[in-house]
C-alpha cells in the first residue's frame, strides 16, 4: 500500500482509511476481522466517531485493533466530535451541536475510554457549531493537544469559509467531507483548492455512493430523477471500467485519488472483499482523458469552454 503524509504533519498514512461507521454490534465479530485484515493489506488510517452507534463503534474499533494485537504505534486512529443526540451526554432533547471548549474535551475523553487508548492522531470537530467562536473551539484543540491526547486536529463537513475561520486560531491538517463522482460539490465551490491552499489533506466520505458507483445499482426505472441519475452514472463508468480491466468501484476511488495535495478515500465496510477490492485501486492510474471523461460524465454535462463551471451548494 502507498503511502502519503497526513496535511503538514510528519505522519505518513495509508492512502486507502477504513471508515468505522460500519462497525455494528451485529456484525462486530466481521467487522473485527475485516480490521484486521486491512491492517494486514496496508491499511493505517482508522477514522471513527463518537456519534456512529452512540460511541458502539469506537469501542468495536478498539477492541478490533486490542484482539488483531496491532501496536498503537503502527496505525494512525483518528475521531470526530460534536454531534449531539438524545442519549448522548450532556442530555439534549434534539440533535444539535457543541463544539464549546468543556465540550470538546469532555468528548474526547470520553472517546479515548471507549477506544481503550491514551491518545488520538486525528481529532476532528463533525459538524461546525453556530453558537460556538472558532476561537473558543480552537482553544479546546490546543488544550487536548498540550495534554497529549490528541496529536492534530482536523474538521469535517466545513465549508472553505469555515475552514478559514478556525483556522485563523489554529493549525488544521485535514478536511473529512463527502466526495465521489456523484458529489462534486469539493471540486466545484473551492473546498479542494482550499485544502491545497491549507496544506490540508483531504478524507472523503461515502466515496463510492452507498456503493452506486461500484456497481450495487444496474438499472432504475423509477421516475425519480436522482435515481435515474445515478444509475446513467454508473453505468458508464462500469463501461469504462471495463475497458480499463479493472472494477467500477476501483475506478471511482483511483478518479479520487488521482487528485493533487493527498486525497484519501474512507472504505466503511465489514465485508473483506470489499475492502482489498478497495485496497487494489490505490495501484491504479487514470491517464488525463480518461480522468476529465469520468469528470464529465459525474457532471452530466461537458467540461466549460468559455465560463466559470457551474456552482451549486448541498443543504446543509
Amino acid at each position: 500500500m502507498r503511502t502519503l503524509r497526513l496535511g503538514s504533519t510528519d505522519l505518513e498514512v495509508s492512502a486507502v482509511a477504513y471508515g468505522g461507521m460500519s462497525l455494528t454490534a451485529d456484525r462486530a465479530a466481521e467487522g473485527k476481522a475485516t480490521v484486521a485484515m486491512a491492517f494486514e493489506q496496508g491499511v493505517t488510517l482508522f477514522d471513527t466517531a463518537d456519534v456512529y452507534g452512540t460511541g458502539e463503534a469506537e469501542t468495536i474499533l478498539g477492541q478490533a485493533l486490542k484482539e488483531a494485537a496491532i501496536a498503537r504505534e503502527d496505525v494512525v486512529i483518528a475521531s470526530k466530535c460534536g454531534i449531539v443526540f438524545p442519549g448522548m451526554e450532556p442530555a439534549y432533547q434534539y440533535k444539535a451541536y457543541d463544539l464549546s471548549k468543556d465540550y470538546l474535551i469532555k468528548s474526547c475523553e470520553a472517546s479515548l475510554e471507549r477506544l481503550g487508548v491514551d491518545y488520538l492522531d486525528l481529532y476532528q470537530p463533525h459538524r461546525v457549531d453556530y453558537l460556538t467562536h472558532p476561537e473558543e473551539t480552537a482553544a479546546g484543540l490546543e488544550q487536548l493537544q498540550a495534554d497529549g491526547k490528541i496529536r492534530h486536529a482536523g474538521v469535517s463537513n466545513h465549508t472553505a469559509d469555515e475552514i478559514r475561520a478556525l483556522s485563523a486560531y489554529t493549525r488544521l491538517e485535514s478536511l473529512q467531507t463527502q466526495f465521489s463522482l456523484l458529489h462534486l460539490e469539493p471540486l466545484e465551490t473551492g473546498l479542494t483548492a482550499v485544502c491545497c491552499e491549507q496544506q490540508m489533506s483531504i478524507l472523503c466520505w461515502t466515496p463510492l455512493q452507498k456503493g452506486i458507483l461500484a456497481g450495487a445499482v444496474k438499472g432504475s426505472a423509477s421516475s425519480d430523477w436522482q435515481q435515474q441519475r445515478e444509475a446513467g452514472v454508473a453505468s458508464q463508468i462500469a463501461g469504462m471500467a471495463d475497458a480499463l480491466g479493472v472494477t467500477s468501484g476501483q475506478l471511482a476511488l483511483a478518479w479520487l485519488m488521482q487528485l493533487p495535495g493527498g486525497v484519501i478515500p474512507l472504505v466503511g465496510t465489514a465485508d473483506a472483499n470489499h475492502m482489498t477490492e478497495a485496497i487494489q485501486a490505490a495501484e491504479i492510474t487514470i491517464n488525463r482523458d480518461d480522468w476529465y471523461e469520468l469528470m464529465v460524465i459525474g457532471r452530466g454535462r461537458p467540461m466549460p469552454w468559455q465560463q466559470r463551471p457551474f456552482t451549486y451548494f448541498k443543504e446543509r
